[in-house]
């Protein structure tokens, strides 16, 4: 039996919290490799809009909260993590202070050609069966979007924990 896969997608529903401070994109950009994630630290970033509480942002960047680090990290022992605490930027004290998780895993070309792509972004995902083989996570890029994908091990995983803000959209293998 072929291994069923999964594209971890942000809910259209989920808060976005990138409005204002230095959590934008100019600090944490939506594509992360090898040489971004060194040159970024643990850090403290301010957000100005409303926090509500989410499991994996997306914007500005990719980021698991704290809760769920753990799981991926065990699922995907190759990732590696900067942490990036949230403070509002007036009176903290009174706002949310979660942290989250930068990940890093080197993207890699698993995309089929056959895949219906969009302006740089997937309409229809079609993974290439024959690179899926090793790995529970995988991370890949297209020109518009930065793709994290999961095996239905780790997908179930995932559904465990009841994350917030995010949907899991089954993709084909050729």
């Amino acid at each position: 039996m072929k291994n069923e896969w999964f594209f971890l997608k942000k809910d259209p529903d989920a808060p976005i919290i990138t409005d204002g401070g230095n959590f934008n994109r100019a600090k944490y950009p939506y594509f992360i490799n090898e040489k971004i994630f060194s040159q970024i630290e643990d850090s403290v970033a301010y957000y100005k809009g409303k926090y509500t509480p989410c499991d994996i942002l997306f914007e500005p960047t990719f980021l698991i909260h704290d809760r769920l680090q753990s799981i991926f990290q065990f699922l995907e022992p190759e990732l590696e993590f900067k942490g990036v605490q949230l403070y509002k930027n007036i009176d903290a004290k009174n706002f949310p202070m979660p942290l989250y998780w930068l990940p890093y895993l080197p993207a890699e070309s698993i995309i089929s050609p056959k895949s219906k792509i969009v302006q740089g972004k997937p309409e229809k995902l079609i993974l290439d069966g024959l690179k899926l083989s090793y790995r529970r996570i995988f991370h890949c890029t297209l020109p518009a979007a930065d793709i994290w994908i999961l095996n239905l091990e780790a997908a179930e995983c995932l559904l465990r924990r009841q994350p917030v803000g995010i949907i899991l959209e089954k993709v084909l293998i050729e």
